[in-house]
């Protein structure tokens, strides 16, 4: 058997990717002073402070990523959060069929009304491919 989590956290220390604090700081996100910054679970903070006693910044990545409290509303946190939206709008900025490609010659008139339409749901999507879905369901 292979302790997973373990064997990220070493992968990640091997490949010298940044501690929690500093992966905040570098991404102009305002770093942890205490355990109580990261989480409100007693339990958690009693285990980071056996494994890394005071020293927040010491904490792995992974397990600050793990630990960190959820936004309200959201199932991620703040810093995972953060990630995503930096990682989903430079995708969104990569991908040649919402820039260099997004044009008549690759699309149809069609095609262009759908994805340019600002009132369209996911249940217009849905509706389109699947109506006997939407029509059952929704």
């Amino acid at each position: 058997r292979v302790d997973m989590p373990a064997l990220e956290i070493y992968r990640d220390r091997e490949r010298s990717v940044s501690r929690y604090n500093q992966f905040r700081r570098n991404m102009l996100m305002i770093p942890i002073a205490k355990w109580e910054d990261l989480t409100d679970d007693k339990e958690a903070i009693q285990t980071l402070q056996e494994v890394y006693g005071n020293d927040v910044e010491a904490l792995d990545l992974l397990v600050g990523l793990m630990a960190e409290k959820k936004i309200k509303g959201y199932a991620i946190s703040e810093t995972a959060f953060f990630i995503f939206v930096l990682m989903a709008s430079r995708r969104l900025e990569a991908d040649r069929f919402f820039t260099s490609d997004f044009n008549t010659e690759v699309y149809t008139e069609k095609g262009l009304e759908w994805v340019n339409k600002k009132t369209e749901s996911l249940k217009d999507v849905l509706y389109r491919h699947y109506p006997e879905l939407v029509e059952k369901w929704m």
